[in-house]
């Protein structure tokens, strides 16, 4: 518990403060994750959310664990339990949804990322093509919605946590000099600012 760097530092400093706002963020998240999951299976629909995205939120959480565990970061520990919430919106997502071809290629290929973060010894630039992966995914949500001209299941609760998130995620990668989560936060924040401006214009 002593190696984790937010203990050694603890302190009135800008990584004790930067760590206990993303910890709470998570908080925030998990019920992000939770109002969307509650919103599929109320529905009973997946409408207008990308599936790669989640399977890729999913297992990417996981896979956090342990490149948290190898930083010494307790925060990014605590971040990767959101798989936990994430769990009923994959479910309802495969279940309402259905999976394509596409899809089914895309579960697959985000379940491997475990494995791989465990035995491999370059974490850093690992988790670099994972963030990348990510955003590529993650821009897949608003091109759904986009096509589909509809906000269909989108929880606006979800959106605005995950941006809030990125910004407090930023300026811990900041605090840490972890450049990885700093340009897949910087970038992020862009991403959930047009998911939000795609909700509003759809509304429905």
């Amino acid at each position: 518990m002593t190696d984790f760097v937010e203990i050694q530092n603890w302190g009135f400093n800008s990584l004790t403060i930067s760590s206990l706002m993303t910890m709470v963020f998570t908080i925030f998240q998990a019920y992000g994750f939770t109002k969307q999951g509650q919103k599929i299976w109320r529905r009973r629909s997946a409408k207008s959310l990308s599936a790669p995205f989640f399977f890729l939120f999913f297992f990417y959480f996981i896979a956090f664990i342990f490149y948290g565990l190898s930083k010494n970061s307790l925060a990014m520990v605590f971040n990767g339990l959101l798989f936990i919430p994430c769990i009923p919106v994959v479910m309802g997502i495969i279940k309402f949804k259905g999976l394509s071809l596409l899809d089914f290629l895309s579960f697959i290929f985000a379940a491997a990322i475990v494995p791989i973060m465990i035995v491999t010894n370059q974490k850093d630039i690992f988790v670099f093509i994972l963030l990348v992966i990510s955003l590529t995914t993650l821009a897949t949500q608003p091109l759904t919605m986009i096509r589909e001209g509809s906000r269909g299941s989108v929880e606006i609760k979800f959106v605005v946590v995950f941006l809030l998130t990125g910004v407090f995620w930023f300026v811990y990668a900041l605090s840490i000099n972890n450049w990885p989560l700093q340009i897949f936060n910087f970038v992020a924040v862009i991403l959930y600012c047009l998911i939000l401006f795609l909700y509003r214009k759809y509304g429905d």
